[in-house]
């Protein structure tokens, strides 16, 4: 993995919850790590126009943020719509997300109190809630339809001195999206891979998880590793070293085939799961899935 500490400059933007860092090739992390998920959000900068990848847990307002690091017209590109990737969506007026039926309905619908529960428990903030939490309302507010433009497989987004093209990577979800910088061999990666528990055990009618269509997703990106300098994962770290693509897929093989490999059995949130455990990342799956 990149030492990112060599390769990032902190920014001060005022707000203790978010850690921000300007990154190589005009990006600027945005992450909430006061959270357990350690969720993180991207600003790719254009000449024309810029891209918000994803806009966070919605517990602090990141359009604020976003505004200190930029003077160009901003773009929500959402990579899914779990709820720790659209959390401020309400604030900007143009979201992309996957052409996929139930994340459109999951945008306009939101996520009620009662569905985030589980993710706001104390526990879920080793250092306490932030001052003005509330836990009782917290919810995802939804976004109307007018706001919300429709991504497909390869489609281009440009920035003006730069391209970005989209790449369906579904497993995580069925709308998980990566977005590819062929000019700054770059990648950002989304849910899709990041160096922690790669969660590939959700199960919800509006859009589980696919082992074996994660596997296969994973394989066709290890196409990539020698036209990549740069991964930027959503989770944990926001740079990591593209040949762990090649690692990922490989663990992934090794699952669906019920090879040998150390694993623990727990229980999340009513679920009874596998963590297989990696050099630097872990496998979450539903415990009868293999």
């Amino acid at each position: 993995m990149y030492n990112v500490l060599k390769r990032a400059e902190e920014i001060n933007v005022g707000e203790p919850w978010f850690k921000v860092l300007r990154l190589p090739n005009d990006v600027f992390s945005i992450q909430e790590p006061r959270h357990q998920h350690g969720v993180i959000s991207f600003l790719i900068l254009g000449s024309r126009k810029s891209i918000l990848l994803d806009t966070g847990m919605g517990i602090r307002d990141m359009s604020t943020i976003v505004d200190q690091l930029t003077d160009l017209e901003v773009v929500v590109v959402n990579s899914h719509t779990h709820f720790d990737h659209i959390g401020d969506n309400h604030r900007f007026s143009h979201i992309f997300v996957y052409d996929d039926e139930l994340a459109v309905k999951r945008l306009t619908t939101g996520w009620s109190n009662d569905e985030l529960q589980f993710d706001v428990s104390h526990d879920s903030f080793p250092a306490g809630y932030p001052q003005g939490f509330d836990q009782k309302s917290y919810a995802i507010q939804a976004v109307g339809r007018e706001k919300i433009y429709l991504l497909h497989d390869k489609d281009m987004i440009d920035l003006g001195n730069r391209t970005l093209q989209v790449l369906h990577t579904p497993g995580h979800s069925p709308d998980s999206i990566m977005l590819l910088d062929h000019m700054n061999r770059s990648l950002f990666t989304g849910d899709t891979f990041y160096p922690d528990w790669l969660f590939a055990f959700i199960n919800e009618a509006w859009g589980g998880s696919d082992l074996k269509v994660y596997a296969k997703t994973m394989q066709e990106l290890t196409w990539l590793i020698p036209e990549l300098d740069y991964l930027y994962p959503s989770h944990t770290k926001p740079l990591a070293d593209p040949a762990v693509l090649d690692d990922v897929a490989k663990a992934f093989e090794i699952v669906l085939n019920g090879e040998e490999v150390k694993y623990e059995l727990i229980e999340m949130n009513g679920q009874e799961l596998k963590i297989y455990y990696f050099d630097g990342f872990a496998i979450v799956t539903q415990k009868n899935a293999c």
